[in-house]
């Protein structure tokens, strides 16, 4: 199952999410940040300077400032994805409208003899976005979700009073997700047993499933960098980066038992909540050789989270026909279920994204216009995840397990950008850029190409005291 089952397991447990790892991945994942001018270019900014893009970037940039200056950056994104489930192909369309990225440079003074030059930079930008979604509908004649609960209430060997006492009748409220199908009649133990093996209604007839997924939030950054440069030739620079994480993952599951006897269907929902603070710091380099050539070296510690903080909620509604049981001995026909929740389950972890390493070549062909290429080294199996608030041991068990999935699925991969401008006229300019962001993903864990390709292009016009720049 594509859609349901693939993301509730990813996304289900009694304690803790179960997939640390890929999470960190998201949040280690860039496909191109910075100013529309940049953006344009494919992201190649490593060995530029004088954009605003240089303070989260490499703030050797910095360096090349020789005035203030205050940007603003907005964008307009549209996206739509499609899924094929059971021979079905459905596609959702997303269009969003946000502010990315506002950054003040504030340019120095020469230095001693002016052979220094330094400028400061402040700024704020969403280094990630998440919001899209998708659905899938089809026909199930093999299984159903429900199926799912089954096998875990077997694996952990409950029995219908063990469930039972996982059960909040107060609040209504289950522990498990296992839990709470029991508490709204969907799976039942055996009849012998009392537990051990579970059963549902209506396991032979075909079942309609849809489902829907969605994610909505960001990554944010705020930067504050210095840059400086030694006789306009050599320049370098360094900055500290705070980075905060906000995202919410929704999932909902809908079942229809086609032709049933005792229960219609279900619907199954869970929404994740992660929010978290995280430390970085880069150290940059930008040199000219000459008037065509410039090099460049970027490097950016891990970004560290002190406390990553989610939150788990769901629930379960029964839309119940006739269903057998009991009350007081006595068999009844229950026709009305109340909906049963998941308790809410909050957890907070450590997490600890890769460093990166990056540098850049361009070639100036004089004030006409330039050619800019970066290369960005990203080793995701270095991933950890680790929480305090666990014992000692049981902490020792969580990251022994959690990063060996990262050291066993992740790999170094390379990000490669490429990007040209070319002045068209005084004050107007041509750009456009490829890129490629390596996927992180090792082969042995599947055979998917997860490599993303970004083509783009953009314009921009810049006056003395006035600039502005489209990027597509």
């Amino acid at each position: 199952m594509a859609f349901g089952i693939g993301l509730f397991i990813a996304f289900t447990g009694n304690s803790q999410v179960v997939s640390y790892p890929f999470v960190g991945k998201t949040f280690s994942t860039s496909t191109g940040f910075g100013t529309a001018r940049m953006l344009g270019m494919g992201g190649s900014f490593n060995v530029l300077g004088a954009d605003i893009t240089s303070i989260s970037g490499n703030p050797a940039g910095l360096g090349f400032y020789n005035r203030n200056e205050l940007s603003i950056s907005g964008s307009l994104g549209f996206s739509n994805i499609g899924s094929n489930y059971i021979g079905n192909q459905t596609s959702t369309t997303e269009n969003d409208v946000n502010f990315t990225g506002l950054g003040l440079v504030l340019a120095g003074e020469e230095y001693a003899q002016g052979d220094w030059k330094g400028s400061f930079g402040f700024a704020y930008s969403k280094q990630l976005m998440f919001k899209q979604s998708f659905s899938n509908i089809g026909i199930n004649n093999a299984s159903s979700m429900l199926d799912y609960f089954i096998q875990q209430a077997n694996k952990k060997g409950e029995t219908g009073t063990s469930l039972d006492d996982q059960y909040d009748s107060n609040s209504n409220t289950a522990l498990s997700p296992e839990a709470v199908a029991y508490q709204s009649y969907l799976i039942n133990p055996d009849a012998k047993s009392g537990g051990v093996p579970f059963n549902r209604f209506e396991a032979s007839l075909p079942t309609r499933q849809e489902g829907y997924a969605s994610m909505n939030g960001y990554q944010s950054q705020w930067d504050i960098s210095y840059g400086a440069s030694y006789q306009q030739k050599f320049y370098i620079g360094g900055g500290i980066h705070f980075t905060r994480i906000n995202s919410t993952l929704s999932n909902s599951w809908r079942e229809t038992f086609v032709g049933a006897k005792y229960v219609d269907g279900f619907t199954y929902s869970e929404n994740l909540e992660t929010s978290g603070k995280g430390l970085s710091v880069s150290l940059g380099m930008i040199y000219k050789v000459n008037s065509s050539i410039r090099v460049a070296l970027n490097f950016q510690t891990p970004t560290y989270y002190e406390q990553v903080n989610e939150q788990l909620t769901g629930g379960m509604v029964t839309r119940a026909i006739s269903i057998p049981s009991y009350s007081n001995g006595s068999p009844v026909n229950i026709t009305k279920v109340s909906p049963v929740s998941l308790a809410t389950n909050e957890f907070t972890y450590q997490l600890t994204t890769p460093m990166r390493i990056g540098g850049g070549l361009a070639y100036f062909l004089g004030r006409k216009g330039f050619i800019s290429l970066d290369l960005e080294m990203v080793d995701y199996s270095n991933i950890k995840i680790g929480s305090q608030e666990l014992s000692y041991s049981a902490n020792q068990q969580f990251k022994n397990k959690y990063n060996s999935i990262a050291s066993k699925y992740f790999q170094t991969d390379l990000n490669v950008k490429f990007g040209a401008e070319y002045r068209v006229a005084s004050n107007f300019s041509l750009r456009a850029g490829i890129a490629q962001f390596g996927g992180g993903y090792q082969k042995s864990y599947d055979s998917i190409d997860r490599n993303i390709w970004q083509f783009s292009g953009g314009f921009g016009y810049r006056s003395n005291d006035f600039y502005w720049d489209i990027v597509t």
